[in-house]
């Protein structure tokens, strides 16, 4: 335990980027903040700001709570009409949403407003009512509030970039740093170093992502019931995701839904400072090592966007052997930290689901016993 103490202070004394990871918390706290301000929401003829609005609309939602039907859509469209915009809609005035959050939850999913941007006469119809906005009424849609949960999704992916890069920062030096102070060779040299010592080394650089991962979802997480409330954890998440709704998993509740996106993001941390470990085990010194880290962690996205769209420009998609094979870069590049705690993961194919679990567990795996091994059969330079 010992060692692992001071292998864990040694990861952690960095006054410079702890103070970073405060801001961090402080920008995101800003976001939330600035977002519950500004909102605006009209019941009964009556106009209420910032989080007074928040309040009001929490408590108009209750009325509405449980599943989702077209009577429910019809009363609320009697009681407060269509949702558009304040004031007309000419250049010099600013697009501010008019109605409160379950007008504008009917509009946006039931009419065709998002396409057209004006208030619309009514239901959407055809084609467009048979294929979006008659799932809302006929798939057991389970409504509540939930504009709090939407915007802790808003900026789930900006936290989890943002600190996977300062895991990175953190994580880097735990082999390098000893290679440019050239005490590896002591280290090694003493009872438990070539076995123990490595170990403990690597439990406390994953305990410490661990640790920072959950303080952060629990701050996050905090700040949204705190603004927002608890209401809605038990709707469908389908409420806040088209994709969801198309992709056959919109009636997961809210809950389930963050859940199974913590769980991945665990199992993207543990990755991520898997990977980092490895990356420090084979530089000699930490300013490359967190170089090399951060370009492998922004690797997945140049594969994803650039090389996945030069295929499909080369027309490789049009065989079936070169469909496949960028089936395998995106398969990989969603099993990459980057995109693993990314809610897009739930739209991809439902075959994906038993590959990306063992490409996640094999590469970490690899990575740490790799790690592993080039530092305890480290001989310096």
């Amino acid at each position: 335990m010992r060692l692992w103490k001071m292998e864990f202070y040694k990861i952690t004394a960095r006054p410079m980027l702890n103070l970073g990871f405060l801001l961090l918390v402080g920008f995101f706290l800003l976001v939330f903040w600035q977002e519950a301000d500004g909102t605006r929401t009209e019941i009964d003829g009556k106009v209420y700001q910032g989080l007074e609005a928040v309040k009001k609309d929490r408590e108009l939602a209750k009325e509405y709570e449980g599943i989702f039907t077209m009577k429910k859509a019809e009363e609320i469209v009697e009681r407060f009409g269509f949702s558009g915009y304040v004031g007309n809609e000419k250049e010099e005035f600013r697009k501010v949403r008019e109605g409160n959050f379950c007008s504008r939850f009917v509009t946006d999913k039931m009419t065709d407003f998002l396409q057209t941007g004006e208030r619309p006469p009514g239901f959407s119809k055809g084609e467009a009512w048979e294929n979006y906005g008659k799932r809302y009424v006929e798939e057991n849609i389970s409504f509540g509030y939930t504009q709090g949960w939407e915007s802790l999704q808003k900026v789930w992916y900006m936290a989890m970039m943002s600190l996977h890069i300062w895991l990175v920062l953190m994580v880097a030096p735990v082999f390098s740093e000893e290679y440019s102070r050239n005490v590896t060779g002591v280290l090694l040299s003493t009872t438990l170093g070539k076995s123990r010592g490595i170990f403990r080394k690597i439990e406390a650089a994953m305990g410490f992502g661990i640790l920072a991962y959950v303080l952060l979802c629990v701050l996050l997480f905090g700040i949204t019931v705190v603004i927002y409330g608890g209401d809605g954890l038990w709707a469908s998440a389908g409420m806040n995701s088209i994709f969801l709704m198309f992709s056959g998993r919109g009636n997961w509740s809210i809950a389930f839904f963050f859940l199974l996106l913590f769980l991945l993001g665990m199992a993207a941390v543990l990755l991520n400072v898997g990977i980092t470990l490895f990356v420090s085990s084979k530089c000699k010194g930490p300013v490359s090592a967190v170089t090399v880290g951060v370009l492998l962690y922004l690797l997945p996205f140049g594969l994803n966007q650039i090389l996945f769209d030069l295929f499909l420009d080369m027309g490789v998609a049009g065989s079936q052997l070169g469909w496949r094979l960028m089936d395998v870069i995106r398969m990989f590049c969603f099993s990459m930290p980057m995109y693993l705690s990314h809610p897009d993961i739930f739209y991809l194919p439902l075959r994906w689901a038993r590959y990306i679990p063992l490409i996640v567990v094999g590469v970490m795996i690899g990575c740490i016993l790799r790690g592993y091994k080039n530092y305890r059969e480290y001989e310096g330079i």
